[in-house]
Parts: structure tokens; sequence; C-alpha cells
């Protein structure tokens, strides 16, 4: 099942692009798909034709949620795609007022500021998709990131 739902919104920054959206993956279950693109050289625009994709899985949502929602200060999601080699990291870089983005495959990485607006942006499509892959409502959600994985997570940073 490849159905794309509407959800989804794009990030600048001077030298990359990031997307993010709600997609059903091969197996149909809901999940974030982050695609990021570098900079073309002397222009305006993006490399999109080589894009580094990850979708984060249902596993991962909750630690990357606890990241965005300021839960916990960083997230680092590894050993995506068929090598085993792309991985997405996420900082909270408060003194900046930015979520910072890092996703890397193989050698190759790109990152990117991520704005406060924009991570607002990111917080709503992120607990739909734990609200639909769980099927809770997103307040149950939130109130179980806080008491459960967000209290876990924090113990190991």
């Amino acid at each position: 099942m490849t159905e794309k739902l509407v959800d989804g919104f794009h990030v600048y920054g001077a030298s990359a692009s990031a997307k993010f959206e709600i997609v059903a993956n091969r197996g149909g279950v809901f999940v974030l798909a982050v695609d990021i693109a570098g900079r073309v050289p002397s222009s305006d625009s993006f490399d999109w034709a080589n894009k580094i994709a990850i979708q984060v899985t249902d596993r991962e949502m909750p630690q990357l949620m606890c990241a965005v929602l300021g839960i916990t200060p960083t997230c680092d999601l590894r050993n995506h795609g068929p090598k085993k080699n792309k991985s997405l990291s996420l900082a909270n870089q408060s003194d900046k007022g930015v979520l910072y983005l890092r996703v890397t495959e193989g050698q190759v990485g790109h990152s990117i500021p991520i704005s406060a607006d924009k991570v607002f942006h990111l917080g709503v499509i992120g607990m739909k998709v734990l609200s639909l892959q769980t099927r809770a409502d997103t307040q149950t959600c939130l109130l179980l990131l806080r008491g459960t994985t967000g209290r876990l997570l924090h113990g190991l940073h």
C-alpha cells in the first residue's frame, strides 16, 4: 500500500530542504516519511533526485516525538534502509530556538535547523501518526509519552 495522505510540509534551509509527511508503508502501517535533499550549487533549487529518504517506524515514533516535544533533548535513529546505512538525529537547540535535524546515508549527510513554527507542524503530524499507529487519541498518546517513554529515555541521556 503506497497511499499518501495530504498531511505534510517542507522546511527550507541554506544548504538543504526536508519534507515530512504521513504515508502508509508496504505493510499498510502509517509512518512518518522524512526526505531531505541538498541544495544544488549556485542555484535556488534542491537535488530531490538524490534525496535521502527515511521512514520512522512505529517502534521509533515515541522516541522521535519525545525529542520533537522537548521531553528528551535528542533522538537518534539508526540502521535504516536496505544497507542499514541511513540515520536520522534530532537535537533540541533551545539557545538557538530550533530543532536541529541531521539525516545521513553512508558518507552523505544533510542538516537543517527547524524553526519553532515548523516544529509545531512536525508535532501535529507526528501525533497524528502515533494516533493512527496505536488507535489511541492524541491526548492519550501525549500523556503516555510524558509518563512512560520520555521518563525512561531521559535516564539514558
